[in-house]
């Protein structure tokens, strides 16, 4: 895949914060991103009088129904599901710790004291 254009900046940083999976983890991520469409979010809004307020989705894990499908659906053997199921749950779990780094950043700096 080539680089994008100089000029625009937004795909560069995406370009070079792209990863790349070992070809032995590609099934993984396969799996991840294909059943990711699936995943719950809780909402909850925050606000303090006429001041700001903020709506914000919080992601759910993934469900391990959903992910067992997935590997039913590409026939994957009980070795290969047993492998996918369980970086699936590991890296979704990290995705849940990120995200949530996020979104609390971005509530104090919605709610900050100017």
């Amino acid at each position: 895949m080539l680089p994008p254009p100089a000029q625009d900046w937004e795909a560069c940083d995406a370009w070079l914060r792209k990863i790349d999976p070992e070809p032995a983890n590609m099934l993984p991520w396969r799996c991840w991103h294909g059943v990711a469409g699936t995943r719950l979010h809780r909402p909850e809004g925050f606000g303090a009088g006429m001041g700001a307020i903020r709506s914000v989705a919080y992601p759910q894990p993934l469900a391990d129904a959903e992910i067992l499908r997935w590997c039913q659906m590409r026939r994957l053997n009980e070795a290969e599901t047993d492998f996918t199921f369980q970086l699936v749950k590991s890296m979704d779990q990290a995705f849940l710790q990120i995200r949530n780094l996020q979104i609390k950043d971005d509530l104090q700096n919605t709610f900050r004291k100017k």
